[in-house]
């Protein structure tokens, strides 16, 4: 059994018109909601092994924050090909991961997390900033999900509902 946690960054802040998308940083409510997501992730008892993070501005101060409140203990991987990256990037990053990872999670944009869940459970919900989905999967390796990829949503969590 495997588990994957995906989470949109935190909102971010457009007060900036001449930063690249890239280096936008989260806004107030952003970090607050940051924050919130990693007590969430406590409170619930999700061990997580591995962590990948897009490396743009707002999806490393969204996990920076959750880091705060969420004890973590495994490694980070900041991939430069999940700033833009389509579902196939999801399953190849993890496609990766050695069999003894049990809980990997990947903080990513918009419209991918939306793709990933509906691909992965067939079920379509708004993803929210900081939203976060926890999914199951019915397999062994990390490699199987490119043959058998459907998964059962563990859980669904927006900030106002954390």
């Amino acid at each position: 059994m495997k588990k994957l946690i995906l989470m949109r960054h935190a909102k971010s802040d457009w007060n900036h018109p001449n930063l690249p998308d890239s280096q936008r940083p989260l806004n107030p409510r952003g970090k607050q909601d940051a924050l919130r997501m990693g007590a969430l992730l406590q409170r619930e008892g999700i061990k997580i092994d591995v962590i990948f993070c897009s490396t743009a501005q707002r999806t490393r101060e969204t996990l920076a924050l959750l880091l705060e409140e969420y004890t973590f203990e495994g490694e980070i991987h900041f991939e430069k090909k999940l700033y833009e990256a389509d579902l196939h990037t999801y399953l190849d990053v993890l496609a990766e991961l050695p069999a003894d990872v049990e809980t990997a999670m990947l903080i990513g944009h918009n419209p991918t997390m939306a793709s990933a869940l509906e691909f992965f459970t067939d079920i379509f919900e708004t993803f929210k900033t900081a939203t976060i989905a926890y999914l199951s999967f019915d397999v062994d390796r990390w490699d199987a999900l490119l043959e058998n990829y459907e998964a059962e949503l563990l859980g669904f969590w927006t900030p106002k509902e954390s």
